[in-house]
């Protein structure tokens, strides 16, 4: 994706346009086509990702498989088999991949598809996506009041930034974003008051910011 010249101007056309002038092979190297995604990487010069978490309960390992089963939106479900590549993409999955992690972007009853089967997590935080721009993103549960929010490598070192958490002086409940994890890939979330304590994120606004 490009950004936009501060010197130049921009005017928009229906999808359908052709926008492949003839002439010649150095008049059409010149040609420079922008979309709506290079006007916003212009404006926020960032990828985002931007939820409400709610998080409850301890750790428990739970199944789903298609004879019967449903999933829950903002719930993070790894697949452990899909032989029949039954596809997951509808759901939020970014492929139908045996070990792929992925965020329910609805609420649904998997249509019967017996050798389907899905698991997750209890005490993994829930997540209401508001925006995400970054990519695949998901949340495993790690430990008690410890919980991590994982990609595959999208959280670039020295150009990824935090913004959430909370402390009550009172109780020394808090919520707080931990140090990131090797690989550029993990990102951790923690709650306690003030040992690691679950049940502390409800509706907890988390932002994840990746600059370009």
């Amino acid at each position: 994706m490009a950004i936009i010249p501060a010197d130049e101007k921009v005017f928009m056309v229906s999808k359908s346009t052709n926008t492949t002038y003839s002439g010649s092979a150095s008049l059409k190297a010149m040609q420079e086509w922008y979309t709506m995604q290079d006007v916003s990487n212009t404006i926020k010069p960032y990828k985002v990702f931007t939820a409400l978490s709610t998080q409850s309960g301890g750790s428990s390992n739970e199944e789903v498989d298609g004879d019967g089963g449903s999933i829950v939106k903002g719930v993070t479900y790894y697949v452990n088999a899909n032989p029949d590549n039954f596809d997951l993409t509808i759901y939020g999955a970014p492929n139908n991949n045996e070990g792929t992690y992925f965020i329910a972007n609805q609420d649904a009853a998997l249509p019967y598809t017996y050798t389907l089967q899905l698991y997750y997590n209890t005490g993994t935080p829930i997540v209401n996506i508001l925006e995400n721009t970054i990519g695949n993103i998901w949340f495993v549960y790690d430990s008690k009041g410890r919980y991590m929010a994982i990609s595959d490598g999208l959280f670039i070192d020295h150009k990824t930034a935090k913004f959430g958490g909370w402390a009550d002086l009172n109780t020394g409940a808090y919520f707080r974003f931990g140090d990131s994890g090797d690989n550029n890939s993990t990102i951790y979330l923690s709650t306690g008051d003030p040992a690691g304590t679950d049940g502390y994120l409800q509706n907890t606004t988390i932002e994840i910011r990746v600059y370009n």
